[in-house]
This record gives C-alpha cells, sequence and structure tokens, in this order.
C-alpha cells in the first residue's frame, strides 16, 4: 500500500509550482483531482515557447507536472459548479492552490471559511510573497518573486566589462517549492492522525528564496560582495578549459588536506610549496588568487577533459565536467535512476520525462504519464462523488 493511497488532493491550479506538488503526491498514492476552468491550465498551452508541442495529444511540459490526475472542469464563477468544487472539497484531504489570498477570499475559498466548513482538511497554498507585507497580494513567478528580488539573477552575472545579468532561470524555484510544500502536506496529514484536525500550510516563492540563498547572502552581513569575478574564486573551484575546449569544475572545501593532490592532478606541482598559494588564507589575497588561477588555467589548457576528471576523481577531489541541458534526457545516471523517465506518444515520439526525485521503498519507480484533456474525468469523478 503506498503511504498516500486513500487520500484525495483537490488541486486548484496552474503554472508549475503548485501543479509539481500534485504531480509528487500522486505518484506517492494520493488521488489527486486537478480543478480547471473551461479555458484550462494556462501551462497546457507553454509548450511551443520552449519548441515543445502542446497537444492533448502530445504535451510533454504540461504532462510532467500533470501525469497520473484526474482532470475536471469546473467554472467556479457558476453557482452551480461551485456547488460541485464544494461536494469535492467536503470527500478531501486536502486543498491545494496557488491563487492569491485576495481571490480565494472573494470565492469563499480561504483558509478561515473552509476550516469551518471542512475541519479535517488539510489547506495547501502556495504563494509568491507570503501572507503578510506590501506584496501579500503580488502575483508571483520563480523568475521574479525569488531570482530576481532574491539576487540570484543580479548576483550570478559575471563582474566583468561588457557583462550582463544572466538568463532568467525558468521552473526550478517552482519545483523546489513544490516539493517542499508535498512534504509538508505529509507532515500535515501526520498531525491530522493525532489530532483529528485538518492545518494550514504554506510557502511562498520568495520565503523559499531567503532560505535557498542564506548561504550567499549571510556573508554579505560582514562585506562579502556579490557578483564575483572569475579571478575572486577560489583556486579550486573555479572551471577551468580544457585542451578539447571543455570546461570542468573542482569544488574543495578543504583546501590544505587537497592542495598537494590537486597541484599533481593538474601537473602544477612546482607550486606546491609555493607560500602565496598553498594555503586558503594566503589566496585571501586578490592577486595571489588570481595569479594561482592563470596558473592553473595554463596547466589545464594542457589536459583534456576526460584525461583531468580522472585525475581529480583519483585523487578524490569532486569535480565534473560542466554539462548542458541537452544531455540531462540521454543521461546515463538519470536513466539509471529512473529521474528520465521514457514515453512514447500515440504520434510515435520517444522521449525521456523528469519525474519527481523522491524515492519510497512503498512506492514503485514513478514513470512518465500523459496528461488528461480537460475535464476528461468529470463524468467519472461526479458519480463518484455523488455529484449531479
Amino acid at each position: 500500500m503506498k503511504p498516500l493511497e486513500g487520500i484525495t488532493v483537490v488541486e486548484l491550479s496552474t503554472y508549475i509550482a503548485a501543479p509539481s506538488c500534485g504531480r509528487i503526491l500522486a505518484t506517492q498514492g494520493a488521488r489527486v483531482i486537478k480543478v480547471e476552468a473551461p479555458a484550462g491550465d494556462v501551462e497546457r498551452r507553454f509548450g511551443p515557447t520552449l519548441f515543445c508541442p502542446a497537444s492533448d495529444e502530445e504535451n510533454p511540459i504540461y504532462d510532467t507536472l500533470n501525469g497520473g490526475k484526474d482532470a475536471v472542469m469546473l467554472n467556479l464563477r457558476d453557482p452551480a459548479d461551485m456547488e460541485r468544487f464544494h461536494k469535492l472539497l467536503a470527500k478531501a484531504d486536502v486543498f491545494l492552490s496557488n491563487n492569491r489570498p485576495r481571490a480565494l477570499k472573494k470565492m469563499g475559498l480561504d483558509y478561515d471559511t473552509l476550516k469551518e466548513k471542512y475541519p479535517q482538511l488539510v489547506y495547501a497554498v502556495l504563494l509568491g510573497y507570503g501572507e503578510k507585507g506590501p506584496k501579500v497580494d503580488f502575483p508571483g513567478f520563480d523568475a521574479i518573486a525569488m531570482f530576481a528580488t532574491g539576487g540570484f539573477i543580479q548576483d550570478m552575472m559575471v563582474d566583468a566589462p561588457g557583462a550582463y545579468p544572466t538568463y532568467l532561470p525558468m521552473g526550478f524555484g517552482d519545483h523546489i517549492c513544490g516539493t517542499v510544500l508535498a512534504g509538508a502536506i505529509g507532515t500535515a496529514l501526520l498531525g491530522r492522525t493525532r489530532t483529528g484536525k485538518g492545518d494550514y500550510v504554506s510557502i511562498s516563492l520568495h520565503g523559499a528564496a531567503m532560505w535557498m540563498f542564506s548561504i550567499m547572502s549571510t556573508g554579505t552581513q560582514f562585506g562579502y560582495q556579490w557578483p564575483r569575478g572569475r579571478y575572486q574564486g577560489g583556486p579550486m573551484g573555479v572551471p577551468y578549459r580544457t585542451r578539447d575546449n571543455r570546461w570542468v569544475l573542482p569544488v574543495v572545501n578543504e583546501y590544505e588536506r587537497y592542495w598537494a593532490a590537486f597541484c599533481h592532478a593538474v601537473g602544477a606541482e612546482e607550486i606546491i610549496d609555493d607560500p602565496r598559494f598553498c594555503t586558503k588564507q594566503a589566496t585571501f589575497d586578490p592577486k595571489n588568487r588570481e595569479d594561482c588561477i592563470k596558473y592553473f588555467e595554463g596547466c589545464v589548457a594542457k589536459l583534456d577533459a576526460d584525461d583531468l576528471v580522472k585525475k581529480l576523481e583519483d585523487a578524490d577531489i569532486i569535480a565534473s565536467e560542466l554539462a548542458h541541458f541537452k544531455e540531462n534526457h540521454q543521461s546515463e545516471q538519470a536513466l539509471a535512476n529512473n529521474f528520465m523517465s521514457p514515453i512514447t506518444y500515440p504520434n510515435g515520439d520517444t522521449i525521456t520525462l523528469a519525474q519527481p526525485p523522491v524515492k519510497m521503498g512503498s512506492v514503485e519507480e514513478p514513470r512518465a504519464q500523459r496528461a488528461h484533456p480537460i475535464g476528461a474525468d468529470n463524468e467519472r469523478v461526479f458519480k463518484e462523488f455523488g455529484i449531479e
């Protein structure tokens, strides 16, 4: 028996963050009923932005987020459909939404209203900026509420003449929030078994940004500066271009422990004892740091990437060639762990879709699934719930 088998989730959501939460709950056994307006979730039409198809037959971006869910269409502006929606909630364990608080209150779907009607309901909401403050009712995309206002886009830019902020990330902040929210819902359901009462659970994109970037932001209170240029990084913690025009990134946190081994791996034995470079404290001097990185650049330029990675790994130094997004779908490691799952569409297209990363012994490996068309499950769901 899957851990969430017997749990019913009513999902009123659009875009990415909340749907990704529902997708995770579905893989863990929950029945997730996604309720859409007649126009459908706007994410159904997002695919062409990334050159992907977006039809009922093949919609890989939407399928990644919404496979394994029932699809119900209701017009919540219609009193009859709102009554049908409440009949779903009356038998649900979880209400999941990413609508703004003001919109939920206007529809009578705010927490204070629903907790009185359905005291055992776990009310889970994904917000842009949190429950309070001047932006409480602002719409939120992760690109803005996390990466723009949280510092990532500005401070991850290359600090050099002609530089500009990095291209905005797409969706990965949403997925982080959806994943965390799924875990919090599970915690609330556990709490309900002890108290008999539901609970309010929320996560906001902006709050998650404060948490995600805290390692990078905390030091700024003491003078640490962002953005950082190439020669402001640690000599054993910046990418290096190899002879075959690839980039390899080592990551060394214990500087003195791995210094000699790193020098041997890249062919820099003659600087092993150089006092300008051989201690972490010495490289706090900007001139020493830049000179050391430039020296390593010359050494690495004589090596091919595969050879360099092998030498570093043999020295117990964590390192990897820098990959491209396009390589994720053929990654041997991802396929072996079912982080990517193959799917063949009716038109014959065979691709892979990313799967929720959480593994549980009581749950079989998640697999790629097609999402149902808008309202495809109305008749069946209404019959089961006694809805006319």
